[in-house]
């Protein structure tokens, strides 16, 4: 009995969601621009991308992170992965993953999703100066499309069941847990069948919140839910490390380190099989991030 009502249970959220997203369709489509309306809107705001700091991040213009200039291990596996298929890149900043991935195929068909529509409109003047500069075919800006939107809100997910492969790169770590549970379900809602995601995020190790290490392994030898997760980061910077620019980028809001057991637990109850989850070191030398090779965590995974 208990089991057929799990079943009904987890049916009901997906038909919930399924009605959301197609009844908030015609509010989402002001968020959704092609590669030409997206240029405009660069132009019209006279958008400039972020200087990058000495290690090479480039600040976000919302406060939540920076794009790299290197490419992590799972940024890498997603590329591959991403050859000629239709593909979903969420939190994708200025269009790092995006121009690559525009360069190896001239079929894949990618989707790149930013909380800040900003970040789209830069990434599309990138991409036409790649254009420009004869590094980029004019045919691909037709393989390509920028939405608006937030994982974690069911009305700004749209497009069911389309993406053969979706990479969420630094995003998932600026979620509360009830965040990161929704997230995940969009995310499988979202793929194809044996469509598989790809996530890089911050874990605890990490030289800039070096501070924090001590209480969260507290909280893992106590064996709490969700050990990584802090109402602000403000109280476990380490000074040393900033400048005073940095430290006031740091948005005072919930921040939620993560490490390969709580990511790996939030995906396989939600019907991930994981091909691959384990802490890595930084992609990029930093004096300001670099602690002892476990400053990532990073997940593959297929939906079964």
């Amino acid at each position: 009995m208990l089991k057929h009502f799990a079943k009904f249970k987890a049916l009901f959220v997906i038909i919930v969601c399924l009605l959301n997203v197609h009844g908030a369709a015609e509010n989402t489509n002001d968020k959704v621009f092609t590669y030409e309306l997206a240029l405009a809107k660069c132009d019209e705001l006279n958008l400039k991308p972020q200087t990058p700091e000495a290690d090479g991040r480039t600040q976000t213009l919302n406060k939540k992170g920076a794009a790299t200039a290197k490419f992590d291990y799972a940024s890498i596996e997603f590329l591959k992965f991403a050859k000629g298929r239709s593909v979903l890149e969420i939190g994708g900043t200025y269009g790092n993953v995006m121009l690559t991935a525009l360069q190896q195929s001239k079929n894949t068909k990618y989707t790149l999703s930013d909380l800040d529509g900003r970040h789209l409109f830069i990434a599309a003047k990138r991409l036409a100066e790649k254009i420009n500069e004869n590094k980029l075919s004019s045919e691909s800006a037709k393989q390509v499309q920028f939405i608006q939107a937030d994982i974690t809100k069911s009305h700004d997910i749209n497009n069911i069941g389309t993406y053969e492969a979706i990479f969420v790169g630094r995003v998932l770590h600026f979620l509360t847990p009830e965040q990161l549970e929704m997230t995940v379900k969009h995310l499988f809602l979202l793929l194809k069948p044996a469509g598989r995601i790809f996530i890089v995020a911050i874990t605890p190790y990490v030289k800039r919140y070096e501070n924090f290490i001590p209480e969260y392994e507290r909280r893992v030898a106590a064996k709490e839910a969700n050990p990584g997760f802090v109402q602000s980061l403000r109280a476990y910077m380490n000074a040393n490390v900033t400048t005073q620019e940095q430290r006031d980028n740091i948005a005072d809001e919930p921040f939620f380190f993560l490490d390969d057991k709580v990511l790996r637990s939030a995906f396989e109850n939600n019907g991930f099989r994981i091909i691959e989850c384990k802490m890595m070191p930084l992609s990029y030398k930093s004096t300001s991030w670099e602690l002892d090779k476990r400053e990532n965590v990073i997940l593959i995974a297929e939906k079964k």
